[in-house]
């Protein structure tokens, strides 16, 4: 069993409640009218920046939903009471993207959290277990029937009801962190577990500590996990296989130093005379798009078509680009409010001495998000490569982007959105998902392995 990335980054979500300013705002209490400016600050952001906040709920029951939050309001509230009351409105905007920070938690509390000692999946509308840290004994792939008595689909259906962005994955979402969601944000359920399976057990399985968490899942993993690579490449017989782990041109590299990296990676394909390319970006979880359209121009000559979409004019933003030293005069000529069309370009590929003129094939997966599905969507329209591997879990190919962060004035709350709306270059199809045109598995699949699927 391996320690999933969601546990780590979990645990070190945990480790940023540690800050000083949130064992203060653990206990501080705050004003009725404090708590009305922070909810008409976040609904007017909302409705003045973000590209499209009716896409799940309508203009009408978006503003019943925060009268609602806003008659609920009452003197004494912590910021714990404003998170669970003001967090539906960011989950309702349908926005995969879109997010709210955790509440705070003294270092008390984040030192003597207790979770719940077992990991699951969601597969065919079934909570499947896939991980044991507990000191029950427990079959892997046994399907969960209910949690304390209550059906586990009513429990999930729940707990969805927390998790920000689009509607049918919220349960999937909360399926994968149901080991911190069950008691930190749905239930609350802080010691013992009664989990009915379909296999006819029925036992108590009991909270452990993090730092317990951690260490039984240590224990489990037979060999270290590797160091992150945000770019790797070696050659499998005819092949050369590159993988790409992001897109991200602020904490890796700058899209000059990307280019440096692809220049190099792609002069030792030419040395090496593969025949085939594969370039990996199933666990590529996105970046900067520019990095993507900068590695097409690697292994593709054809002429293609980007994305297209709109793009919301509001102060705010307008504000952000200035601050940011990414001013737009065409931007700031529209009214607040409108929309700037964002047209599909058609990109002629620059002369590249190292481009790869052989087969090449783009490996996607569960983990494909963001900017990597927009890579992998544009060479799927445009037909610049095969498209191998498996449907992303997470994101959609038409999805809002191009995010905007705010932070409430009293409950100092972050709270985040797309201010764009993004149209793959073949339109609005249905059903909105990256279909590979071949379906490989690629899960806990070696390079290797992968080339004996293609």
């Amino acid at each position: 069993m391996k320690l999933k990335l969601a546990l780590i980054a979990a645990l070190l979500v945990q480790v940023a409640f540690a800050q000083k300013n949130c064992n203060v705002l653990y206990s501080q209490k705050f004003t009725k009218q404090q708590l009305e400016e922070d909810i008409d600050f976040i609904r007017t952001k909302i409705t003045n920046a973000h590209v499209n906040p009716y896409t799940e709920i309508s203009k009408s029951e978006f503003e019943k939903k925060y009268t609602d939050i806003r008659n609920s309001l009452k003197d004494g509230m912590t910021q714990k009471d404003f998170y669970y009351l003001a967090k539906p409105l960011i989950v309702t905007l349908n926005d995969e993207h879109s997010s709210m920070s955790d509440f705070c938690v003294t270092d008390s509390i984040r030192k003597n959290m207790k979770v719940l000692p077992l990991k699951f999946k969601y597969e065919n509308g079934k909570m499947l277990l896939t991980e044991n840290y507990s000191d029950r004994k427990l079959t892997i792939g046994d399907e969960v029937l209910s949690l304390n008595n209550i059906p586990i689909d009513q429990v999930l259906e729940n707990c969805a009801q927390t998790i920000p962005g689009t509607i049918e994955e919220r349960i999937p979402i909360a399926v994968d962190k149901f080991w911190i969601v069950i008691n930190k944000y749905c239930y609350f359920i802080t010691d013992d577990y009664n989990l009915k399976f379909k296999s006819g057990l029925q036992t108590v399985v009991k909270s452990i500590s993090l730092e317990q968490l951690k260490a039984n899942a240590s224990k489990s993993q037979p060999k270290k996990k590797e160091d992150f690579k945000p770019i790797d490449y070696k050659k499998i017989k005819d092949y050369a296989y590159v993988t790409v782990n992001t897109f991200d041109d602020r904490n890796t590299f700058t899209l000059e130093e990307w280019k440096t990296k692809f220049d190099s990676i792609f002069s030792q394909i030419k040395k090496d005379n593969a025949q085939k390319l594969v370039i990996d970006v199933h666990n590529n979880s996105g970046g900067n798009s520019a990095v993507g359209s900068l590695l097409i121009n690697y292994f593709s000559d054809k002429t293609y078509r980007t994305y297209q979409g709109k793009f919301k004019k509001s102060k705010e933003y307008a504000d952000y680009l200035k601050a940011n030293n990414k001013e737009s005069a065409e931007y700031n000529k529209i009214k607040d409010g409108d929309y700037y069309p964002i047209s599909s370009r058609s990109v002629t590929a620059d002369h590249n001495p190292l481009r790869f003129n052989g087969k090449t094939y783009v490996i996607v997966g569960k983990n494909t998000f963001s900017s990597a599905m927009m890579f992998s969507v544009m060479v799927l329209d445009n037909k610049l490569a095969e498209v191998a591997g498996e449907i992303p879990e997470k994101g959609h190919p038409n999805h809002f982007g191009e995010l905007i962060k705010f932070q409430t004035p009293n409950t100092k709350l972050d709270f985040l959105f797309g201010v764009k709306e993004w149209i793959r270059p073949a339109g609005n199809l249905q059903p909105n998902k990256l279909i590979p045109a071949k379906i490989i598995s690629v899960k806990d699949k070696t390079s290797e392995q992968i080339v004996e699927e293609l």
